[in-house]
C-alpha cells in the first residue's frame, strides 16, 4: 500500500481496563438478530462454496438485509402452542446462471436455514410454522447507463444476470473496492466483554442444556462496569414445556442467578459483582419471559441482520466500533466484510506478536483497488510504540492486505467469525 496513508499513532486513549466505566452485550444465539447475522453469513458461505466446488470461483451475491419476522405463540406453564408462523425475508442478489446452468440457490438458502434453525430452535417445527419469502432480485445496482440506441459497454449490466468470467471470480490485486466504508477493530478483549461472552457461550453449551433443558437459546446478557462494580443483567427464556409451574420458574431463576455469579466471580475476582435476571418479570399480570421455543421470535419480534453482536461477538458501547453489517456480504471484495476480516486479524497480530492494545482502523475508496486502502491507521493505548513496534505493525498490516485472498478463503470455510 501507500506509505503515506498508513499512520501509528497514540491519541493518549487509556487501556480499556483502566477506564472509569463501560458498557458491553451480547445477543445470545437463539436471539432474532443473531438468527439473522448467523443464517446470512452461512447462506453467503454455503453458496459461495457451492461455487467453488462446481465452478472454481465465487459468484458474485449479496446476503446482507435478510430480515425475521416474528410469528405468535400462546404459552403456559407445561406447555404451548404455535399460532402463526415465523418468516424469514430473504431481500438478497444471487447470481442465477453460469455456463447455462442455473443455480439452485433457493435450496442452498433453505437447507442452510432449515439445519441452524433446527440446531438451535429445535422445537420449533419448521415444515409448519416456517415460511421463506424470496424477495431476492437481479439488479446490477447504479452505475450503468446506456446512450440513446439503448447500447451500453458498462459490464455491471451483468453482475446477476449473464455473469461473465472476468468479472464474477475470485481475488486477485486488481479487484476494486465496491464502497467507500471504514472498517473499524481492537484487540484483546475487555474483562468485561470476556464476561458477556463467558456468560452466553456457558448459557447456551450443549452440556448447560442437558443439565438444564427448560433454558432457552434467546439469551441477552448486559454488563455495566463502573470502577471494580461489575452490574450484570441477563434475560434468560424459560421453555414452557420443562417449566411446569410458576413457583418451578422463580426456584430456578434464582438457581441460574447463583450460577452465573459464582461463573464471573471464579474467574474475574476484582470485581464485586452483581446479578439481576429477568427484571421485567411482572407476577400480578402474568408477565414471565415464558417461552414455546426458547426465543422471542416465536412471538412477534423481529430480526435483522447488522443489529446484533458486532465482529468481535459483543456491541462494546463504550468502544469504537463499526456499524458495518458483516454477515452475509460478498467474501471477495465487499469491503464492509473483507476488511473487517482483515482489519481484526491486524488488531489480534499486533496484540499477540507485539504485545500492544490498539484500535484499527481501514478505510477504502470506491474504485481503489483492495490491496491499497485510502488509510490504515493504528492507535496504540495506554502507551505508545518503539520504533521497533511500530516497524512491525506495518509489516502486519502489509502482510495481511497482500494476503486478501487468504482471509476470503477462511471466511469462507467458516474459520473468521465475523459476529
Amino acid at each position: 500500500m501507500d506509505k503515506k496513508n498508513l499512520l501509528v499513532y497514540s491519541s493518549g486513549m487509556p487501556s480499556i481496563d483502566n477506564t472509569e466505566f463501560e458498557i458491553v452485550e451480547r445477543k445470545g444465539i437463539g436471539h432474532p438478530d443473531t438468527l439473522c447475522d448467523t443464517i446470512a453469513e452461512k447462506v453467503s458461505q454455503a453458496y459461495s462454496q457451492y461455487c467453488l466446488k462446481r465452478y472454481g470461483i465465487i459468484l458474485r451475491h449479496m446476503v446482507d438485509k435478510i430480515a425475521l419476522s416474528g410469528g405468535s405463540a400462546k404459552v403456559k406453564f407445561g406447555s404451548g402452542e404455535m399460532q402463526k408462523p415465523v418468516r424469514i425475508y430473504l431481500n438478497c442478489r444471487f447470481t442465477r446462471t453460469w455456463q447455462q446452468e442455473t443455480i439452485p440457490y433457493l435450496e442452498i438458502v433453505k437447507d442452510t436455514v432449515y439445519k441452524h434453525l433446527g440446531d438451535v430452535l429445535p422445537l420449533l417445527d419448521l415444515d409448519q410454522w416456517l415460511m421463506i419469502v424470496d424477495n431476492t432480485h437481479f439488479a446490477p445496482g447504479p452505475g450503468v447507463v446506456y446512450e440513446a440506441d439503448g447500447s451500453t459497454q458498462n459490464e455491471r449490466q451483468f453482475f446477476f444476470e449473464i455473469p461473465q468470467k472476468e468479472f464474477a471470480v475470485f481475488h486477485d490485486n486488481s479487484l476494486r473496492s465496491n464502497d467507500t466504508s471504514t472498517a473499524v477493530t481492537y484487540s484483546p478483549l475487555s474483562a468485561t466483554e470476556k464476561i458477556v461472552m463467558l456468560i452466553e457461550t456457558t448459557l447456551n453449551g450443549k452440556e448447560f442444556k442437558k443439565l438444564y433443558p427448560y433454558v432457552g437459546t434467546d439469551i441477552k446478557v448486559m454488563a455495566r462496569r463502573m470502577k471494580k462494580r461489575m452490574d450484570i443483567t441477563v434475560c434468560i427464556p424459560f421453555i414452557a414445556a420443562h417449566t411446569p409451574s410458576k413457583d418451578f420458574y422463580f426456584e430456578k431463576l434464582k438457581f441460574m442467578e447463583g450460577i452465573i455469579k459464582q461463573l464471573v466471580v471464579s474467574q474475574f475476582e476484582q470485581f464485586d459483582v452483581t446479578v439481576s435476571l429477568n427484571t421485567r418479570d411482572n407476577p400480578s399480570k402474568s408477565d414471565y419471559y415464558l417461552t414455546l421455543t426458547g426465543s422471542a421470535i416465536e412471538s412477534g419480534d423481529e430480526g435483522v441482520v447488522g443489529r446484533g453482536n458486532r465482529y468481535n461477538g459483543v456491541i462494546p458501547f463504550t468502544r469504537h466500533m463499526s456499524m458495518e453489517a458483516c454477515c452475509g456480504k460478498n467474501p471477495v471484495y465487499h469491503v464492509g466484510k473483507l476488511y473487517t476480516a482483515i482489519c481484526s486479524l491486524i488488531s489480534e497480530e499486533i496484540h499477540h506478536l507485539v504485545g500492544l492494545e490498539t484500535y484499527v482502523y481501514l478505510t477504502s475508496q470506491m474504485g481503489r483497488s483492495l490491496s491499497d486502502p485510502w488509510s490504515a491507521c493504528v492507535d496504540i493505548c495506554g502507551g505508545n510504540a518503539t520504533p521497533v513496534q511500530r516497524q512491525m505493525i506495518e509489516e502486519i498490516i502489509e502482510r495481511n492486505l497482500a494476503n486478501a485472498n487468504e482471509t476470503t478463503q477462511k471466511i469462507v470455510r467458516g474459520e473468521l467469525n465475523l459476529f
